[in-house]
């Protein structure tokens, strides 16, 4: 598995068992160096071209998803499948008992109060979280 990222997250690609490649210029090269054989599917989690780049790579519109891309996903035919398509109870309940289990680790890059949700807010929109951001609905106890 391959992932694109800043260089400060490779080290932590490589504890999920991914491939880390830098993203920006060139991004397509260095993709197609650590996967000569090719590119089997792609998932888009930022958009910004990435589906076009997955296009170029030669995966088949079937094997895109992107989540944030709508534009890119009619235009090419790919998948747009979010969160409507998990917001199911029993998606929820096996998703809460992995979590339980240890099977699935939700990093959390900040928690915030609720009276600081424009701070949150601001944080997302700087797209260089790592983790979760959440809100605390009660205070500390």
């Amino acid at each position: 598995m391959i992932g694109t990222a800043g260089e400060h997250n490779a080290d932590f690609l490589h504890t999920l068992g991914v491939e880390p490649v830098r993203h920006g210029d060139g991004l397509l090269d260095r993709i197609r160096a650590l996967a000569p054989d090719g590119v089997d599917a792609y998932l888009d989690n930022f958009g910004a071209g990435n589906v076009a780049l997955a296009i170029q790579l030669g995966v088949a519109p079937d094997r895109i998803n992107t989540i944030i891309d709508r534009a890119a996903a009619q235009r090419y035919g790919t998948h747009a499948d979010a969160q409507t398509q998990a917001d199911l109870p029993e998606v929820w309940e096996e998703l809460a008992e992995l979590a339980s289990a240890g099977k699935l680790v939700i990093p959390i890059q900040s928690v915030y109060p609720l009276e600081q949700v424009r701070d949150a807010y601001a944080e997302l929109a700087a797209r260089h979280t790592r983790g979760k951001i959440v809100l605390r609905l009660a205070p500390d106890e």
